[in-house]
């Protein structure tokens, strides 16, 4: 398989020689379940987006600092493909704010939340297909999808955010947190954005939350298994 990493943020530049870009990170999250898979990553925010839907027989959609209501000139081009993409029957996962531009893509809404930030692990309740009903996973995130279309089903969420897994009628399936990141790179981030944005209770009750590891490799076998073929 050949997957297209759709790279709409970067890591800050503090952690980029420890941990890699966005696309070496979903690459790492991904390729245990996906062994003979390639991952390329096109560089959506510097207005890189493929040529054809049909190029890549997958995507995955990252995560950004940015949100789908900020004025930059490449997420309205990244909306058209993502539709483009579904009309193509070309299977996509979008992660974080690639949960949200699908869903403004596809019909829903994204915005900044109330409940404001969502940081650390945290357990979804979810519908993948087997018996645990509990997902533990990373998150950091203040933006959330608060609707969908009609033709949308949620599969996981919790009371901070409801909508935190989504699958679409198109061959869409979308989650708000971050299975691509590990304990490591979320305890450095949290420090590097609590000297910068994030208010430090936050920041401590996020840290203090990090005591379990997260599933990222039931979540990248479920992706997996839709990546393959749905």
């Amino acid at each position: 398989m050949k997957i297209g990493v759709l790279e709409t943020g970067r890591p800050p530049d503090a952690m980029l020689g420890t941990y890699g870009d966005y696309p070496k990170l979903m690459a790492d999250w991904l390729h245990p379940a996906l062994p003979d898979a390639t991952f390329t990553g096109i560089p959506v925010i510097d207005g890189v987006l493929p040529g054809h839907a049909a190029d890549f027989d997958g995507y995955v959609i990252t995560g950004s600092r940015h949100g789908v209501y900020d004025d930059l000139p490449w997420i309205a081009p990244l909306k058209q493909f993502i539709r483009q993409a579904a009309r193509a029957d070309v299977p996509q996962v979008g992660i974080c704010f690639g949960h949200q531009v699908a869903a403004e893509a596809l019909g829903g809404h994204a915005e900044k939340s109330v409940r404001g930030w969502g940081v650390g692990r945290q357990t979804y309740t979810v519908d993948l297909g087997d018996e645990d009903p509990d997902l533990g996973m990373l998150l950091f995130h203040q933006d959330q999808v608060v609707s969908l279309p009609a033709n949308a089903r949620v599969l996981g969420g919790n009371a901070f955010c409801p909508i935190g897994i989504v699958r679409y009628a198109e061959p869409v399936i979308t989650a708000q947190f971050h299975p691509e990141f590990t304990l490591p790179f979320l305890r450095d981030l949290i420090d590097l954005r609590a000297v910068e944005a994030l208010p430090e209770d936050i920041a401590e009750n996020a840290r203090k939350s990090l005591v379990m590891y997260p599933e990222n490799t039931r979540f990248a076998r479920w992706a997996a298994t839709f990546l393959q073929g749905r």
